[in-house]
């Protein structure tokens, strides 16, 4: 009875936390991709206009979303995306490594601070990382019944096709959703591979073991053929405009191709710049979205299933096999680009929490060290929920800081701020978007003519407010004053006094309670630019500015 106390109550957090104020920007629309997704699914009418006119992810999502009726909505199929992980993880987790592995690896999924995060947007890595679990979840089930001996033939041939059926949608849905979920077909061809014998210890005659390699060849080629024709089948089915518009989804997929190897440079990625793949996220990713504690059970989890897998006999050999094969997926599909947001860590989140699970199940297991271990691990999780959950509960930083500047900054008040930041867009509406003019920091480096320069001058000269709505622009400039010079130059001055303006606002940080300990480097950028910003007002003393923007 306890334990299933537990797990419900667990559950009632996990459900909390990611329907939470899923309004919480008010309407506003501060995350890019967001409204990208939300603006397709609006140019859609099912079987009648099917074309939205935005390729950079699959039909599935936006079909999806054109059933909705707002964005809020929308937002709710990340939510319970988000929840349907948790449940997984536990059934999943359960099923590889006990009840208290299971437990353990739902706690985790359940206090991330990357997955409570993930569940509040209506981009797509909530939906991949539910179709990873799936996936793996549905092979897993499929593998089991052509192994429980004690069915009828009938009965399990039936079993297992229903599973492989269900494999293959998912498997489909995942890449109609994003094309680089196709990396999960990984584990259907090392299912495919994955050799079972006869009976241990009995002789077996020859025409049986030819009868057995036959149905095991016939039953790679059915996996195969079903991998390729329903997968193919139902990508198509939720992308139908893929052969009357080819010609710009193959150009769109070729720019994608570019900024995630690095080849295109976009102001977007500047953050990326002189990072290393893996280290980067194991910096500025991991710390914040599921804590350094979480590393040790990974490794172990790791270690304890190449083990069973290579040096012990055990009913989910098959699965754990499976299970490594998933976790190569996993970092296969983040690892190799140069595009290193969190968005792409939290969407194989919850593959890589799974095995931590089976690491923490194997360390309870382990007497009072391993007992402790994992509950440290769990609450080395909580501050950093509390952060995210802290940020939902609350008015958005940008709304909360256009409300003060109504109140604080006069009517005509000349004001200029950073240009490509929607976060502005409050600010339109309480001070008066023709008071406002928009400079584009990311083009004063580029400007060889220095018509930029000059018009920053004037600005810094005629503005009464300069307003800063996130850190993603003085962020990298400072980091790179080398490659940014001009921009780096303007900051240093903004921000020590000698360019004449004083800070008058700051808006609260939620990272004030953060207690975590090894967190010494900063979160990528778009962990806290697009939900809880660090928004900046600074006023014009009238005095002329020091800064000397000639070099």
């Amino acid at each position: 009875m306890l334990k299933k106390i537990s797990i419900f109550l667990l559950l009632l957090v996990a459900v909390y936390s990611r329907f939470l104020n899923l309004d919480w920007d008010q309407g506003w629309g501060f995350h890019p991709d967001e409204n990208n997704l939300w603006g397709a699914s609006r140019r859609v009418e099912l079987f009648s206009r099917t074309d939205p006119e935005f390729y950079a992810y699959g039909g599935f999502p936006i079909y999806l979303y054109s059933l909705l009726s707002d964005k809020v909505e929308a937002r709710a199929v990340s939510a319970l995306a988000q929840t349907l992980i948790v449940i997984l993880l536990f059934v999943i987790g359960r099923r590889l490594a006990g009840w208290n592995g299971g437990f353990l690896a739902a706690a985790m999924g359940t206090f991330s601070a990357g997955l409570v995060q993930a569940g509040h947007f209506l981009t797509v890595e909530s939906l991949i990382g539910l179709f990873s679990l799936a996936l793996f979840w549905s092979l897993l089930n499929y593998d089991d019944s052509l192994n429980k001996l004690r069915d009828s033939v009938v009965k399990k041939g039936i079993k297992s096709n229903v599973w492989l059926t269900v494999a293959i949608v998912v498997l489909g849905l995942g890449v109609g959703t994003k094309l680089s979920f196709v990396v999960f077909a990984l584990p259907f061809f090392g299912r495919a591979l994955i050799r079972r014998g006869g009976s241990v210890g009995v002789p077996e005659p020859r025409s049986r073991a030819l009868a057995r390699h036959a149905r095991r060849a016939c039953e790679q080629v059915s996996v195969l053929l079903g991998l390729f024709i329903v997968a193919i089948s139902i990508f198509l089915l939720t992308n139908p405009f893929i052969f009357s518009k080819l010609s710009d989804v193959r150009s769109t997929l070729e720019y994608e191709a570019k900024v995630a190897t690095g080849t295109a440079l976009v102001f977007y990625t500047r953050q990326f710049m002189d990072t290393i793949p893996g280290w980067f996220q194991a910096m500025h990713v991991f710390p914040y979205v599921i804590g350094w504690l979480f590393v040790p059970l990974f490794l172990i989890g790791v270690i304890r299933v190449i083990r069973e897998i290579g040096f012990k006999e055990s009913p989910c050999r098959t699965a754990r096999r499976l299970l490594i094969i998933s976790i190569f997926s996993a970092f296969l599909s983040f690892l190799p680009f140069w595009a290193k947001w969190t968005r792409y860590v939290v969407q194989v989140l919850p593959i890589l929490i799974l095995i931590a699970g089976v690491g923490a199940g194997w360390m309870w297991e382990r007497g009072k060290l391993g007992k402790a271990l994992a509950i440290a691990t769990i609450i080395s999780f909580i501050p950093q929920f509390l952060l995210t959950v802290n940020v939902y509960a609350n008015e958005d930083s940008r709304v909360k800081a256009a409300e003060w500047a109504e109140v604080n900054i006069p009517e005509r008040a000349k004001i200029f701020t950073e240009a490509m930041d929607l976060g502005i867009m409050p600010f339109n509406q309480t001070v008066g978007s023709q008071n406002i003019t928009l400079f584009n920091f990311y083009e004063l480096d580029d400007d060889k003519t220095s018509v930029s320069q000059k018009k920053l001058d004037a600005l810094v000269k005629e503005s009464d407010y300069f307003i800063s709505v996130s850190q993603r622009v003085y962020g990298n400039s400072l980091v790179h004053p080398d490659k940014f010079p001009h921009s780096a130059r303007f900051y240093n001055s903004l921000f020590d006094g000698s360019l004449g303006y004083n800070k008058i606002y700051e808006s609260e940080s939620p990272f004030t309670f953060y207690l975590l300990p090894f967190t010494f480097s900063s979160p990528e950028e778009t962990f806290s630019v697009f939900d809880h910003p660090r928004v900046l007002i600074f006023k014009n003393l009238n005095e002329k500015s020091s800064l000397d923007q000639n070099p």
